[in-house]
């Protein structure tokens, strides 16, 4: 944010030359652009003789199991005795996304924060935040031009996941001719495009399927149509054995809709914690809305916790969602 990027990515590069306890480290409720970022970076500086770990308070989703060092991502539980020299925090906008991470994060003695989400918190010593990047990867890809660093077919296959996922297959409005020609050129670097695909959308377990044959019947529409919401009640999570990760990509079926700007899921946690999905189309900033509630994310995709019951949660969020289609 009002740094030159080739400065703040020579200085990032200059602490990690200096380092040799590294910590990267990772938001909650990881997606592919977080761990296609972590996985990249883990690899390249392994490979530099550096003792690295990678750290994220949520487990690894199994769609990215395929992901190279994605073992190599420990949780508090299984941290090993470790402490960083230095410390890098990929796609966060808050500390406080990194759960228990936090503890670990704040013993580096250096922080690094490389993000591309509106309003972040700037928490570390040297912050590099660019919100027109479409994701993390992309800043990761800028380092390794920066660095010269070799992009193998392991780099390239986790910077295409971080690229691909971050901008739904290329379709969001984040999609820029930038993020494209970076796209081909990890293809051509050997990004294993056609396994990234079918781990990422064909190899769903039946439990999916089911969850969004059980909510379809909640969805409901706005009055004129523009806004439309789906919930998922804790009851049926337990009855189908349903995790996070069954849940994600299912706020792309109201969206779908023709007319449909805005697009909620409500999921119940427990029954006084609601977490809220938002994409929009082309109107309402949703990193506005969910920021509202102590939340954040993108323009076109966020994200926030409610402290509340389901019913509670709905009137509040689409209230909000309703007053900023009307101006």
């Amino acid at each position: 944010m009002g740094t030159n990027p080739k400065l703040i990515q020579k200085q990032i590069l200059s602490y990690l030359a200096g380092a040799k306890q590294i910590l990267l480290a990772v938001h909650q409720v990881p997606d592919g652009d977080a761990l296609g970022s972590l996985s990249a970076l883990l690899i390249t500086l392994q490979a530099q003789d550096k003792s690295v770990v990678g750290y994220c308070d949520d487990p690894v989703p199994r769609i990215y199991r395929y992901l190279p060092g994605i073992n190599q991502i420990f949780n508090a539980g299984s941290l090993p005795d470790f402490i960083p020299e230095l410390a890098v925090v990929m796609d966060c906008a808050d500390q406080n996304r990194l759960g228990e991470g936090i503890e670990l994060v704040n013993k580096a003695k250096c922080i690094i924060n490389i993000d591309h989400h509106l309003g972040n918190s700037l928490f570390g010593h040297l912050n590099w935040v660019d919100a027109n990047a479409a994701a993390c990867g992309e800043q990761i890809c800028q380092l390794f031009q920066q660095a010269n660093w070799p992009i193998t077919t392991d780099v390239a296959t986790a910077l295409y996941t971080s690229l691909a996922t971050d901008t739904g297959s290329f379709q969001f409005a984040n999609t820029t001719s930038y993020t494209l020609r970076l796209a081909a050129d990890l293809r051509d670097k050997g990004a294993q495009v056609q396994h990234i695909m079918r781990e990422l959308y064909e190899s769903k377990p039946l439990r999916s399927l089911r969850l969004l044959t059980a909510i379809l019947p909640t969805l409901q529409l706005s009055a004129d149509g523009r806004i439309a919401w789906m919930q998922i009640s804790r009851a049926i999570m337990d009855q189908l054995g349903a995790t996070q990760e069954d849940c994600e990509n299912l706020v792309s079926y109201p969206r779908s809709l023709e007319g449909v700007d805005v697009a909620l899921i409500f999921r119940e946690i427990d029954p006084e914690t609601i977490r809220v999905g938002l994409r929009s189309k082309d109107i309402v900033d949703v990193n506005r809305v969910a920021r509202l509630f102590g939340g954040g994310g993108h323009r076109r995709a966020a994200g926030c916790t409610l402290q509340t019951n389901l019913a509670e949660a709905k009137s509040r969020v689409i209230t909000v969602v309703e007053s900023m289609l009307l101006t």
